[in-house]
């Protein structure tokens, strides 16, 4: 359960008022994938060489890392856990990896590169440490927990030291951390008690709202070296990391745009990089998830 609880996604049906959002799907080629042997699939991140990486599940339902580049599949799980959750891949194909071991069943953090795995200490005071993202300068987003995935903070980690945060305006102490970019930008979200979720970017000290004009929900889930964000947004309901909408959105120079998977049920971007390609989760009408890959078609 401990492992749904991290990577459960929200499923919505936008409620939108106000002002529209720009249409882009036709402007993007978009692909399904998923890999050999999952049910249920989650690319987490795309760098900047078209490395992307996925968790997935298997049908004995166990989560399974791997790493995806040209057409081909690379398996990176943990030796000796028992699940692995993979991370969005710098340019120098570093993987920041969460892993259950027993006997404790806490999360860990750990590195992956260049077929060598690097364990790194857990947070301060948590019992669960799991990394989301890393960028080119070795840092690391993420997120820490102890009990039930009730009381979750964000963190960054420089290599050294853990600089764990709540965003300010929760007020239960819930902010998920997903996605940093060179700049140590971080993207993500935070839970309200009036049960809103509400994307954040952080700079530093300084929190910046992201938020879908008209959307009941907003989560930010990737962003690039330039700015550019991605997320979701609409009304909230379950799926694989946290409460998030149904429908995909770009943020790019204050202007928000709608980007959703043709024919989707629900879409759930995860990453983006410097070229604008974007990873994410879609849902099918039989209500299955899987991968897609979407790059732009400039100048169409």
């Amino acid at each position: 359960m401990k492992t749904r609880q991290v990577v459960l996604i929200v499923l919505a049906v936008l409620v939108a008022q106000g002002l529209a959002l720009a249409k882009h799907k036709n402007h993007y080629v978009f692909n399904s994938f998923d890999p050999p042997g999952s049910v249920f699939t989650v690319p987490v991140g795309i760098n900047n060489n078209g490395l992307i990486g996925i968790q997935y599940v298997d049908a004995e339902g166990v989560w399974h890392s791997v790493l995806l580049q040209n057409g081909r599949y690379k398996v990176i799980d943990l030796p000796g856990a028992t699940n692995t959750l993979d991370s969005a891949p710098n340019d120098q194909g570093q993987d920041a990896l969460g892993y259950f071991n027993p006997p404790d069943n806490y999360m860990h953090p750990a590195l992956y590169w260049k077929g060598h795995y690097k364990f790194l200490p857990d947070a301060p005071g948590e019992l669960n440490t799991a990394g989301s993202a890393i960028n080119a300068r070795g840092h690391i987003s993420g997120v820490a927990w102890s009990d039930n995935f009730t009381i979750v903070h964000g963190y960054l980690w420089d290599g050294r030291t853990y600089h764990i945060y709540d965003h300010p305006d929760s007020d239960v102490h819930y902010t998920i951390a997903i996605a940093i970019n060179n700049r140590d930008q971080i993207a993500g979200w935070y839970n309200t008690s009036d049960g809103v979720i509400h994307g954040y970017l952080k700079d530093r000290d300084r929190y910046t709202d992201i938020t879908v004009p008209g959307a009941p929900n907003t989560d930010a889930c990737g962003i690039n070296n330039w700015g550019a964000i991605v997320g979701s947004y609409g009304e909230a309901v379950p799926g694989p990391v946290g409460l998030m909408g149904s429908h995909a959105f770009m943020l790019w120079k204050g202007i928000y745009s709608t980007l959703d998977y043709p024919g989707a049920e629900a879409t759930f971007p995860m990453g983006i990089n410097d070229r604008n390609q974007i990873v994410g989760v879609y849902q099918d009408t039989a209500g299955t998830f899987h991968g897609y890959f979407a790059t732009p078609r400039y100048g169409k």
